[in-house]
């Protein structure tokens, strides 16, 4: 790069910041909670809020930046987040809330579309913003923060938004959960966290918890309303039917050898059959789980084959379709429809009235599971 050139970045730089710089007071932001992540609970008149505040220190408290757990009552959501002033001396600042935990307890036993109703139309609430439900109470979730080392807000959001793109089902958008339980089916999910403890230990502080976030579970929800709580294992029934989301793994032990085994692609058909029910095929590309270095270095194990005998491939098939038979027989005593088959038959007949209360039971299907290697 020229000198010449060095100098316009430079300049550049300097303009930004200085535009920036004027379109800030510095008690704005002195005199703000900015909230990080926020937790509902259930409370006997109205609701708990917890908040992860990350707060300008000034006066009396400590001088930078920091965050502290902060927990207030309110009748409604509203009147909890003003409440957030009276405890903090501040005004609380949604803008850059990155997380919105429901308690377990309350998104069980409460309709709380008037919740999403008042954060849809929030000002400054992000649609970015990830929405989930926990396991227990918001609050001690929030408050695991210290066993993680980082902000659990953070932590959280990471999770979703990243660690989970493909290899578990997600839902982020409060958007789309709220229009999910206005469509055909009335039913929509949210992912559900809760905080493992963790069997390491801190060498230096061998009484520190330590753990770390789980997320592969899904709450079903229908006409606002809770009907169920999906494990991992349903959850991972429910991913082989989208074929947005692969990278499932399965472990054969067919061959006197455990084998590891990961899906690389992925091609999924679910049809109408003209009859009321469905045809489902699901075919699947593999190959053996390597590690990185393997792929980038070389083999680093002695055994480096790369063909995967049939008796793998049909064990990995028969897995497969016992944890797709699985969540389709959910769906059926739970009567939700998160895979949209009262959508499909929409498209082909138009709206009704009986084909929007049409139970699960009433549209069987036919599934067949392929494998082959990549």
């Amino acid at each position: 790069m020229s000198n010449l050139k060095r100098l316009g970045v430079v300049l550049l730089v300097v303009a930004v910041a200085a535009a920036v710089a004027v379109s800030f007071k510095g008690s704005d932001v002195m005199d703000r909670a900015i909230i990080l992540g926020m937790g509902v609970d259930r409370a006997e008149e109205g609701i708990t809020l917890t908040c992860e505040i990350v707060s300008p220190g000034n006066g009396t408290e400590q001088v930078g930046t920091f965050s502290k757990i902060v927990t207030v009552t309110g009748r409604t959501i509203n009147i909890a987040i003003q409440n957030i002033a009276q405890v903090t001396g501040k005004e609380a600042s949604l803008g850059q809330c990155v997380v919105l935990v429901l308690g377990q307890d309350y998104y069980e036993n409460v309709d709380f579309s008037d919740l999403t109703d008042y954060f849809i139309n929030h000002h400054s609430f992000k649609e970015s913003a990830v929405v989930c439900c926990c396991e227990g109470k918001a609050e001690s979730l929030f408050n695991k923060g210290n066993a993680l080392a980082q902000s659990m807000s953070i932590a959280i959001s990471t999770a979703l938004l990243d660690q989970a793109e493909k290899i578990a089902v997600t839902n982020n958008s409060m958007l789309q959960y709220a229009r999910s339980q206005n469509e055909l089916s009335r039913t929509g999910f949210l992912n559900r966290v809760k905080f493992v403890p963790s069997q390491n230990t801190d060498g230096n502080l061998p009484d520190k918890e330590l753990g770390y976030i789980a997320y592969r579970e899904l709450c079903v929800f229908r006409d606002s309303n809770y009907v169920t709580t999906l494990d991992a294992e349903l959850t991972a029934g429910m991913s082989l039917f989208l074929p947005e989301v692969y990278g499932e793994t399965f472990v054969s032990y067919k061959d006197e050898v455990t084998r590891t085994v990961q899906v690389t692609n992925k091609d999924v058909k679910l049809n109408p059959d003209g009859k009321g029910g469905f045809d489902a095929q699901i075919n699947l590309t593999v190959r053996y789980g390597r590690t990185d270095s393997e792929e980038v270095s070389g083999p680093v194990t002695a055994k480096n084959d790369k063909e995967i005998s049939q008796k793998i491939l049909d064990d990995v098939a028969e897995q497969a379709r016992r944890i797709a038979e699985n969540y389709l027989a959910a769906q059926v005593k739970y009567n939700f429809d998160l895979l949209k088959f009262h959508e499909a038959y929409r498209r082909k007949q138009g709206s009704s009235d009986a084909l929007s209360q049409k139970p699960m039971s009433e549209f069987p299907v036919k599934l067949s599971v392929q494998v082959t290697e990549s």
